[in-house]
């Protein structure tokens, strides 16, 4: 006959147990973070989507933000300047130089087209900060570009990979 289980050994089974499930939950809310943190091009950012996106600009972004990389992307879009932070002799090809923009919501990427659209769009340029909205492909996305947010201001590696695509039928909420 066995003897019943002590009330130590309940006691250590039940430590470890709750110890298990709470590693358990703790690897999938890190991993969780994790993804949130360092993916690049979250959740709403894949290949051949078309986002619709807000993105919120000062006249002067138009040459304030530049981009430096050496990379091209689909559709032949690609950066002012080189990875050496020279300008590139395809830099001013009409819809396809890239450069960095912010969502309302905070979702930085690197767009081309933009100001272009806004021209056909007819609309009248603000003269303050202001708000557009786009239509956004999506073609790719680029980890090895430095980006600048100023004429004279340096280039900063960007720390992550961000989406790249075309922006499009881009218009001025009244």
């Amino acid at each position: 006959m066995s003897q019943p289980p002590r009330e130590f050994d309940r006691l250590i089974r039940v430590t470890l147990a709750l110890f298990a499930i709470g590693l358990g939950v703790w690897v999938l809310l890190a991993g969780h973070a994790y993804r949130q943190e360092y993916s690049g091009m979250g959740w709403t950012w894949h290949r051949g989507d078309k986002n619709f996106i807000e993105i919120t600009l000062v006249p002067a972004d138009q040459t304030n933000l530049a981009c430096a990389s050496d990379k091209v992307a689909e559709g032949g879009l690609h950066c002012a300047f080189g990875a050496d932070k020279k300008p590139r002799p395809d830099a001013n090809t009409p819809g396809t130089t890239l450069s960095p923009y912010c969502t309302l919501s905070g979702d930085m990427f690197l767009g081309a087209n933009l100001w272009e659209s806004i021209a056909k769009s007819g609309t009248p340029m603000p003269t303050t900060r202001f708000t557009v909205l786009c239509d956004f492909d999506i073609v790719g996305g680029l980890h090895s570009a430095a980006l600048r947010w100023k004429p004279d201001g340096p280039f900063e590696a960007a720390q992550k990979t961000l989406p790249v695509g075309t922006l499009h039928d881009c218009t001025i909420p009244p």
